[in-house]
């Protein structure tokens, strides 16, 4: 079993297991034994199980953070790159159950103080999220398809943060409806709630 072989079974085995049991019924001795490697080798990677957690969280971070750059760098209206996020986000959580069942649910007390303070390198990840956020709002307000945000960083936090807590219900089984149905009622709800204002004909006014 080569290095890389051995990192990819233990980070599989400790996602399903931490999926499976809570990451703090899940000992090291046994993610190590049912990857088939001797428990040293775990420590040799990853440092402590701590250290297994917080390297699902960056990857699956990375993976999200290069999604959305790729939707904004499509060139789309704000509008578009505001409906295919919506799509994206769910989609991308679809396929990384257990991973987003584990940083929602279980995560540790302790990293949260010692790892995601001002400028750590995983609070800088949480943080792109609403940069990226905030540049597909700007963007549809440029170009007049999103022209409601304003002040355009604290708007971002708002659709972000209902993302997160869709996101968060659905993992912990408390929302019913499938993926791509939650998908389309985010869409449709954000768009209109963003939507360029009608001004009314007959009473001159906005609606």
């Amino acid at each position: 079993m080569t290095t890389t072989t051995r990192s990819r079974a233990i980070l599989a085995t400790a996602s399903r297991l931490f999926a499976s049991r809570g990451y703090s019924q899940t000992t090291t001795a046994e993610i190590a034994r049912e990857a088939g490697v001797a428990e040293g080798t775990l420590y040799h990677h990853f440092g402590s199980k701590d250290g297994i957690f917080l390297t699902l969280f960056d990857e699956t971070m990375a993976g999200y953070l290069a999604g959305i750059e790729a939707l904004l760098a499509r060139g789309t209206t704000g509008r578009e790159t505001l409906s295919a996020f919506a799509r994206f986000h769910f989609d991308y959580v679809s396929l990384r159950k257990e991973q987003y069942l584990i940083l929602l649910r279980d995560f540790p007390v302790h990293l949260t103080v010692e790892h995601f303070a001002s400028r750590s390198p995983q609070r800088e990840k949480l943080d792109r999220i609403t940069v990226l956020f905030s540049q597909i709002l700007a963007r549809g307000k440029a170009d007049g398809t999103l022209p409601r945000p304003s002040p355009v960083p604290e708007t971002a936090e708002l659709p972000r943060a209902s993302f997160y807590g869709t996101t968060r219900l659905k993992m912990l089984d408390l929302i019913q409806a499938p993926f791509p149905r939650l998908a389309r009622t985010m869409e449709t709800y954000w768009l209109k709630a963003l939507a360029p204002q009608r001004v009314s004909k007959t009473r001159g006014r906005t609606s």
